[in-house]
């Protein structure tokens, strides 16, 4: 009987476990869908790095593309949105992307550019398949937990604060084991196509040279994952709540 009990209480906290797990992805992924709404703080992360120094010294070494460094910083704010609009639409419209200076227009983005934006498309779709996998689990999950709260096994406030803190652990864990840096290209290796290109210089690419990557990119991922918490804690209160919890 006692084994039973035992058991009992390692499955809620496995379950619950799975809980936590699974509503940090959902929130990381509404933080994502809030910020994709909000170009990704584009417009004050432009300010923030400096974009139109980077700019300015990028551009003319550009071996693809002339006088980007002849467009106004409005430009560069419309083209970046132009290209989230367009990665969030199955990739369309990415060749039509264009910059014009003294009456001519030129294309914003070469080939190379325009086949890693569609496979970011792609990565996309797959990542509302994934939350939608994710929602699904996380239902059922939680009306089972909620069924166990019934009986004599049930998780505590010092149960749930040890598993967020086990999950904020590992990834701190990782994060400083690895670096970001290596990170997001291990990431960038393991989900693109082996043979399409992801990596750009910015002599090589106005859209690495337009976004300063990877600083952006590392703008993004702290806005996403700020208000992912923020979302986990007012989810969290109403969970508990619903879940009557001790």
């Amino acid at each position: 009987m006692r084994v039973m009990k035992y058991l009992a209480i390692i499955w809620v906290n496995v379950r619950l476990f799975l809980l936590l797990l699974l509503a940090g992805v959902l929130a990381l992924y509404l933080s994502w869908l809030v910020n994709a709404q909000l170009g990704y703080g584009y417009t004050w992360l432009y300010h923030l790095y400096q974009t139109d120094k980077h700019i300015e010294k990028y551009a003319p070494q550009n071996r693809f593309r002339d006088d980007f460094e002849y467009t106004s910083i409005t430009q560069h704010k419309a083209m970046f949105q132009s290209i989230v609009d367009s990665v969030h639409n199955d990739g369309k419209g990415l060749e039509q992307i264009r910059y014009q200076v003294n009456g001519k227009a030129h294309a914003l983005l070469h080939q190379a550019e325009i086949i890693h934006l569609q496979d970011v498309a792609a990565l996309i779709n797959n990542i509302h398949r994934l939350a939608a996998v994710c929602f699904v689990l996380f239902l059922g999950l939680f009306i089972s937990h909620r069924r166990w709260q019934g009986g004599d096994i049930n998780a505590s406030n010092k149960g749930i604060l040890s598993v967020a803190l086990i999950l904020l652990g590992i990834i701190i864990a990782v994060f400083f084991a690895y670096g970001a840096k290596e990170i997001f290209y291990q990431m960038h290796i393991w989900i693109f196509p082996e043979d399409h290109q992801w990596f750009f210089y910015y002599q090589d690419s106005l859209m690495s040279t337009l976004m300063k990557a990877p600083d952006l990119f590392a703008g993004i991922a702290i806005q996403i994952t700020l208000l992912a918490i923020v979302i986990v804690a007012f989810a969290s209160l109403w969970g508990k709540k619903l879940l009557k919890l001790n």
